[in-house]
């Protein structure tokens, strides 16, 4: 319904939206003020809309506005409802009477911001459908109309483009230009775009074939019109709109978000799968509220859901439904259901079926769409990748403004060098110097400056960008294609929810923008749970009572703990165990067992209803039938089916009831709340109510949260410390704990409490009561009596324990978060080689609490002292590449003190974060080869992620995860990596590289990231030198020709050496050169330090390639100057003139550039060779066809025969020789005199040296780190 208007002090606003503060059972919703639609001025209730309308006409108000003005009357009234009926109005008819006003008065605006706003959906009309957005979803970016304009405005926001434009624009210009008049830049600046823009396209295209796919998708609607029965007819998914009645069948994706009104199946219970939304591929129920499964309106719909019986459109059309404005969140949902002027039903997510779900196992639903378009969860959660620039790309753009500063301080020493020139005496005496050039003014300097820049326009690299994204590309997929990093598929798994999922057996690669960062880790975040272990939950031990029950290990079953059931429970009066998982059908109330039954059979039936796990019939006899269990949590599912493998088996559930079979016998409970489990809540609790009238609340969770709710009267002190003691004991041993609580609970108390909470959840002010709501859940958690104790095992991955001492052999601190115990986290930590034997474990979980209640001064300067006793105790080495053991033990290591490492869990977190010592904190952590982190949940595994990002910009970070609620970390880092596993695909598809299993990330990060590090390094520092070393002897040649800004290139082989004569060898290079095997790689960890000390690519050594590209371009213009004229002319009678002079320079920075290319060259050696020569033959090719064709220029005519005299190439050969010997000394330096490690790993790869019987390489050479010339 739409927003009242009332007197208020400031101007109001009209919308569709309401404010809706409390709704319960048996009064009818009171609707006060809400947002933005009509401002109105202050003036009485009655008259607010009327008055406003009237201003806006300029005149009185007429009939129409007097009705709405009595309109308005009766929604401010309180007896609305019974105003209504007396004057034959229906509620439906009055909504869309006021729509067509308010509609008409003013567009339709989005949402309020104000979260206490709802919106309010009338069944079964499309009026209202105005005020809401269209169901089309539209991703694509551009339309075949505004494609040109767009995208050429995408492109030339970067710098880089800009400024070739100019350039281009530059060489049109008579004064300046130096290839007559003709554009040449422009092609390589339109090879630029056109790649750009085609992968544009590309990628633009898919997008129109997706949004296509799912806009033109079949669906069946049905609309009223004048209240008459009828059939849904069919029509498109961008067709719907709020309010419409919507046809879902079996397998069928849901194309709106939508509130179920009716479903195929008896009680009104369906199945959705979510996998589009959070990645999980467990179907979750649905419901149809129970009202609505009851007659009237029940019989609204016909058995198969195919029509609208008669009665359907007056029942319908007087119901509303009441909700939340769109939200991000896809577990949660408030609303409320007006179903009478004195009858309203909160509304919560088991009633909501999403846009993207899949219906499953059930023929048909039917519900009435709430959200459309953009305003769909799905959409609403469609936000970007949040962008990670990687360290790369901010040296680039570092050196870039560097260069540009350098040129603009050549151009102008050029500048000045030339008026200075042209006002001495020789130069204004001498006859050759033509008058004008004489009586230089200022404007000849700024065409001079602009003749220069365009000389130089090469000293920015035009093809960088381009080059690097050619070869990001080509490294991803090496990556994908690696046979190293696929896991080998097993059958296809067979979940419980009876469909097959199709996992993911290779990498993937989202984000290649990131391929170098890969190399330059220095912190890996890493979840535990599905990530470092299967998350193939079984059930092994139990602690009931004192007595603790083992699963006997050879087959998994539960004979120990079924025995000593049998025996508590049974009697063992007639000597037979107990039954397995499938029994005999045999109903019998729960109050037939004694009140004060065993502890054994609390326990298990705790574990079979205190959960979100659904039961499924897998196979059915006369006598039996077999189930099998579907849900979100691993964990959940492994305690039904130990319960069950007890003798305490799920059956049957839904939204009101749920069965268990108890030693063959059933018994049915009415659940009349359940609560799951959150990592803010840490618990899940369930409360029903059994047939003999007792409610019984049932609870398990951390034991950080439920020891604290325990009831002091109600637990023996010695109970509670044999639990404890058996929490150690199952932590120890690396288990996952829970523990089980219970209550009972009064019916004055239920009343009680349950008056309050559904006030707060019918209240769809979102925010403002969820803090309530999750009060009054705790204060119902309270007074607990403990039951027990469950272990859950986890087996650790294969290959996990490697790759995590490989990682701490390269120098790669480690931090597990995890929300499990802090001694949980420590043995797992030792299973999985996070944690050696010789490590020293410093515990900061146990004695934060002495000064988390003090000052912040206590706080720093306890964390001081453990950082000063970390440093004395603890020396993480002397940083030499050998300093650490390999991982098969070919390194001893050295004679140092242990390592350290640190545990800390979510209290110490808070507090660091509440005194603001992060910075403290971080220094101790920065201290310690692995930090282990306890009792963590999602929130602040983001939070210590952001934190050494913050802190520590510097330090590449990577995280990594399998389920959900690892997204905030994955994405917080600078790298996140997602596996695909058992929690679904949420987290694999928000990372930047997805991996089927964790133990690929070693090859990832060491192998790859290291050798695509380099790499891109190479190619940087490449792309520059040549660029330099082409443009540099143009400012050098200024001085032979009074810095007149005359060129020595033909502009067409200018143009072309960056994409014709210098580009295919560097892409290839860029793409397989490796200079270790990943075999040694793997074998020494440590080589991974090349790459986070930033060996391959740092300022020193950008200066030192700037300077042979200053040594070559010195020699590329001073040796062709004083040799060529020692032959003045030709076999031909040509004098060798400019343009000869230019060719020879030309010919020999190709050649030049070319060959310093082979000097880093390693393993691609051999194709990179041929690949130069192939360019140095197509110089001559395109000279070739250059000089043959007067058509290019007169001067350039016949000047080919320039490069076949001896002085041509006797320079080429001299300043290839020389512009190469720097760093052939230094090559030569390290191989012979100073080798560093990877020369050595190097050479011991030509010699294919088998590691395991050789020597280690710190007993051959010293080790200089530091160095970083290689």
């Amino acid at each position: 319904m739409l927003g009242m208007c009332v007197a208020a002090p400031n101007p109001i606003l009209v919308t569709k939206y309401t404010n809706r503060n409390t709704t319960i059972s048996g009064n009818p919703p009171r609707t006060v003020i809400s947002s933005n639609v009509l401002p109105l001025c202050r003036v009485e209730p009655a008259h607010c809309a009327c008055a406003h309308i009237g201003h806006l006409l300029g005149s009185p108000p007429t009939t129409e506005e007097n009705s709405l003005q009595r309109r308005l009357e009766l929604l401010t009234s309180p007896r609305k409802f019974e105003l209504l009926e007396s004057e034959n109005m229906s509620s439906n008819s009055f909504v869309n009477s006021i729509s067509q006003i308010v509609i008409s008065s003013k567009p339709a605006t989005t949402d309020s911001d104000d979260p206490d706003a709802f919106r309010s959906v009338n069944f079964g009309t499309s009026d209202q459908a105005r005020l809401f957005p269209s169901n089309a979803v539209k991703t694509a970016i551009y339309s075949p109309y505004n494609f040109l304009p767009k995208n050429l405005f995408k492109q030339f926001t970067r710098f880089s483009n800009c400024y070739f434009l100019v350039i281009t624009v530059l060489q049109l210009l008579p004064q300046v230009t130096s290839s007559n008049g003709v554009p040449t830049m422009i092609v390589p600046l339109m090879f630029i775009i056109v790649v750009s823009g085609a992968r544009d396209i590309m990628e633009d295209v898919q997008r129109h074939q997706a949004d296509a796919e799912q806009n033109r998708a079949p669906v069946r609607r049905f609309t009223f019109c004048d209240g008459k029965a009828g059939d849904f007819h069919p029509a498109t998914c961008e067709e719907l709109k709020v309010g419409e009645l919507v046809r879902v069948g079996e397998n069928e994706e849901v194309p709106a978000d939508m509130i179920l009104v009716a479903s195929g199946s008896p009680n009104g219970q369906c199945y959705v799968m979510t996998a589009n939304l959070d990645g999980e591929s467990s179907l979750k129920p649905r419901f149809v509220q129970p009202e609505l499964c009851r007659p009237p309106y029940r019989d609204c719909f016909s058995c198969d859901g195919q029509q609208l019986t008669a009665q359907s459109a007056a029942l319908l059309t007087s119901v509303f439904i009441e909700c939340e404005p769109p939200n991000r969140s896809i577990d949660k949902f408030k609303g409320t259901l007006v179903l009478t002027k004195t009858r309203s039903i909160s509304l919560d997510i088991s009633n909501v079926m999403l846009r993207g779900t899949h219906l499953k196992d059930t023929p048909w639903v039917i519900g009435v769409v709430v959200y459309t378009g953009d305003d769909t969860r799905v959409c609403q959660n469609a936000s970007e990748t949040p962008i990670k620039a990687s360290w790369l790309s901010h040296f680039i753009n570092q050196v870039t403004v560097w260069i540009v500063v350098v040129q603009v301080i050549i151009l102008i020493v050029a500048v000045v060098i030339e008026s200075e020139l042209v006002k001495s005496s020789s130069v204004q005496h001498n006859p050759f110097i033509p008058e004008d050039i004489k009586d230089s003014t200022f404007v000849d300097f700024v065409w001079l400056f602009l003749a220069y820049m365009l000389l130089f326009s090469n000293f920015v690299p035009i093809s960088q960008q381009v080059t690097i994204d050619f070869t990001r590309y080509f490294q991803a997929r090496s990556i994908t294609n690696d046979p190293g990093m696929r896991l080998q598929p097993r059958s296809p798994s067979i979940v419980s929810t009876h469909t097959t999922v199709d996992k993911k057996h290779t990498v993937c690669v989202q984000s290649s923008e990131l391929n170098e960062e890969l190399g330059l880790v220095e912190h890996i975040f890493t979840d535990k749970t599905g990530t470092l272990t299967c998350n193939r939950m079984s059930f092994r031990s139990c602690h009931i009572d004192g007595e603790t029950f083992d699963f006997d290990e050879k087959d998994g079953s539960l004979l120990i703990l079924e025995k000593a059931v049998h025996d508590a429970i049974v009697g063992a009066s007639n000597g037979e165990a107990p039954e397995k998982v499938s029994r005999r059908r045999n109903t019998i109330a729960l109050s037939s067992f004694p009140s004060n039954s065993t502890p054994i059979q609390r326990f298990l039936i705790n574990l079979a209803v205190n959960n979100s796990i659904w039961p499924t019939v897998v196979s059915r006899s006369q006598t039996a039938a077999k189930y099998s269990y579907a849900g979100p949590s691993p964990d959940e599912r492994a305690l039904v089916i130990g319960a069950a493998q007890a003798g305490v088996e799920l059956r049957d559930r839904n939204n009101t009831r749920v069965v268990v079979r108890v030693y063959g016998k059933d018994a049915e409970m009415e659940i009349l709340h359940s609560f799951e489990f959150t990592s803010d809540r840490k618990k899940s609790s369930i409360l029903f109510r059994e047939s003999s009238g007792r409610i019984i609340l049932m609870t398990k969770g951390a034991d950080s949260v439920i020891l604290a709710g325990l009831s002091e009267s109600g637990n023996k002190p010695s109970t509670i410390l044999q639990a404890k003691d058996q929490l150690k004991l199952y932590s120890a041993n690396g288990l996952r704990v829970l523990c089980i609580a219970e209550r009972e609970v009064s019916p004055d108390e239920y009343r009680s409490w349950n008056a309050r909470y559904l006030a707060l959840k019918t209240n769809t002010a979102r925010e403002a009561s969820e803090d309530e709501l999750a009060k009054t859940i705790s204060e119902l958690e309270c007074q607990l009596t403990l039951v027990g104790v469950s272990a859950i095992e986890d087996k650790i991955q294969e290959g996990a324990p490697e790759a995590l001492e490989t990682f701490r052999a390269a120098g790669i601190k480690v931090w597990m978060l995890t929300g499990d115990r802090a001694d949980t986290a420590t043995n797992v930590a030792h299973a999985v080689r996070l944690i050696s034997a010789e490590m020293r474990l410093l515990r900061l979980c146990e004695s934060s609490s002495s000064w988390m209640e003090g000052s912040k001064h206590e706080a720093v300067d306890f964390l001081r002292r453990e950082l000063r006793r970390a440093r004395e105790e603890s020396e993480v080495g002397d940083g030499d590449i050998c300093s650490l053991t390999s991982k098969s033990g070919a390194v001893p290591p050295k004679t140092t003190k242990p390592g350290l490492a640190l545990l800390i869990d979510d209290m110490l977190v808070e507090a660091v974060t509440s005194f603001g010592i992060e910075k403290e904190f971080l220094e101790l952590c920065m201290e310690c080869e692995s930090v282990l982190c306890a009792r963590i949940s999602p929130k602040q595994k983001e939070l210590i992620v952001g934190m050494v990002r913050n802190f520590y910009p510097d330090k590449v970070t990577l995280s990594i995860g399998d389920g959900a609620n690892d997204v905030p970390m994955i994405q917080g880092a600078h790298i996140g990596v997602g596996i695909a596993g058992e929690e679904g695909h949420q987290a694999s598809d928000a990372s930047d590289y997805s991996l089927p299993a964790f133990k690929f990330l070693q090859r990832l990060v060491l192998v790859h990231g290291r050798a695509m590090n380099r790499r891109i390094a190479v190619l940087t520092l490449y792309v520059f030198y040549k660029n330099v070393l082409l443009v540099l002897p143009q400012f050098v040649y200024g001085a032979y020709c009074l810095y007149s800004g005359q060129s020595t290139y033909f502009d067409t082989l200018l143009q072309l050496f960056n994409i014709g004569f210098t580009a295919l060898p560097l892409l290839v290079f860029s793409i397989i050169d490796d200079d270790i095997s990943a075999r040694t790689v793997l074998f020494y960890p440590r080589l991974y330090e090349d790459g986070y000390r930033h060996v391959f690519l740092n300022h020193r050594r950008f200066a030192y390639w700037m300077f042979e590209a200053v040594v070559g371009s010195a020699l590329i213009i001073l040796v062709p100057v004083e040799l060529l004229p020692l032959a003045p002319w030709s076999g031909t009678g040509r004098d060798n003139d400019l343009w000869a002079l230019g060719v020879a320079q030309n010919l020999a920075v190709v050649v030049l550039a070319s060959a310093r290319l082979l000097v880093e060259a390693t393993s691609s050696y051999r194709v990179v060779f041929i690949l130069a020569t192939a360019s140095v033959l197509f110089w001559w090719v395109v000279t070739f066809a250059i000089s043959s064709m007067i058509a290019f220029g007169r001067e350039f005519y016949g000047i080919l025969y320039v490069g076949a005299i001896t002085n041509t190439l006797l320079v080429t050969v001299f300043c290839c020789i020389t512009g190469l010997a720097p760093a052939f000394i230094v090559k030569v330096w390290h191989v012979f005199f100073s080798p560093d490690p990877r020369t050595i790993c190097r050479e011991r790869d030509q010699m294919r040296v088998d590691f395991s019987k050789k020597k280690s390489l710190e007993t051959i050479f010293p080790i200089d780190q530091d160095d970083d010339n290689t």
